[in-house]
């Protein structure tokens, strides 16, 4: 049988994030053994060489674009997967708790994401940002988007994410990509990004639970978990967000990362449900 997707909560400001030495490495706690909050705790660390196309079994292959996606585990517990599609190298990274790491590279183009509790890092080439979410300013998220402008490597990402077909989309490679896409859109000055994702999904899943209810589709399966997590996270994102003046963007900012975290914490888990083979790095 497989494992069933258990559900994470979150919360704005739960934890707190500290970034010593290397610029990707962040150590995050939220509470002490005995609480009952998660524990945000853990290490990221990247360097700038490019990613693998190919650490391990070739699970997923979309027919319509032609991207081919791998997956892994990682030694310390992250489910990781690739791509090669085009000129484009695709590395996504994800633990359990929701932190993530996305890797992106077209020719000399590369763009790595980081997002862990509190805390956004950004980098291109050998310039980076990093944001500090409890305390962004718009400036800061005016420089984030400028970084990003005019980034060949992270256009062709988000136009490979638009142009997965249907199946794809249900899988977790698909689920991984758009999930991604909106974050970045976000990052990128798409405002809405994240809040039209959840938008589809739901509409989708409201669709879903009409057919049934008419009994024409009884089984449960990963999928439909994880899209109940992403649309509650969805619901969630919305009720934080409209706490705030429609203007104030950087505190917004902070329910988006709060939304990454918790959709990306349900991507582990519905790779986990999946039962897709993975490598050891």
């Amino acid at each position: 049988m497989r494992p069933g997707i258990k559900k994470a909560a979150w919360s704005v400001g739960v934890c707190t994030a500290l970034v010593v030495g290397n610029p990707f490495m962040g150590v995050a706690r939220a509470a002490g053994p005995g609480d009952d909050a998660p524990q945000c705790v853990g290490v990221f660390k990247t360097s700038m060489a490019r990613p693998s196309a190919t650490p391990s079994v070739q699970v997923h292959h979309d027919e319509q674009t032609g991207a081919t996606f791998f997956f892994s585990l990682t030694r310390d517990g992250a489910m990781r997967m690739t791509s090669k599609a085009g000129d484009l190298d695709v590395e996504k990274t994800v633990f359990s708790d929701g932190r993530s790491q996305v890797v992106l590279q077209a020719g000399n183009d590369r763009v790595i994401v980081t997002i862990a509790v509190g805390v956004v890092d950004v980098q291109r080439g050998s310039r980076r940002l990093h944001v500090d979410v409890a305390h962004v300013t718009d400036d800061d998220w005016l420089g984030v988007k400028t970084l990003l402008a005019g980034s060949r490597a992270l256009r062709l990402f988000r136009s490979l994410a638009y142009s997965l077909e249907p199946a794809t989309l249900r899988a977790p490679a698909g689920t991984a990509m758009a999930s991604s896409d909106a974050i970045l859109g976000f990052l990128d000055g798409d405002v809405a990004a994240v809040e039209r994702l959840g938008q589809r999904m739901r509409a989708a899943r409201q669709a879903r639970i009409r057919t049934v209810a008419f009994g024409e589709d009884s089984e449960k399966d990963c999928y439909a978990e994880y899209e109940a997590l992403v649309v509650k996270a969805a619901d969630d994102y919305g009720s934080c967000r409209h706490t705030f003046y429609w203007w104030d963007l950087p505190s917004q900012a902070a329910c988006v990362g709060v939304w990454t975290l918790q959709a990306e914490s349900a991507w582990f888990q519905f790779l986990s449900c999946s039962a897709v083979p993975l490598r050891v790095e």
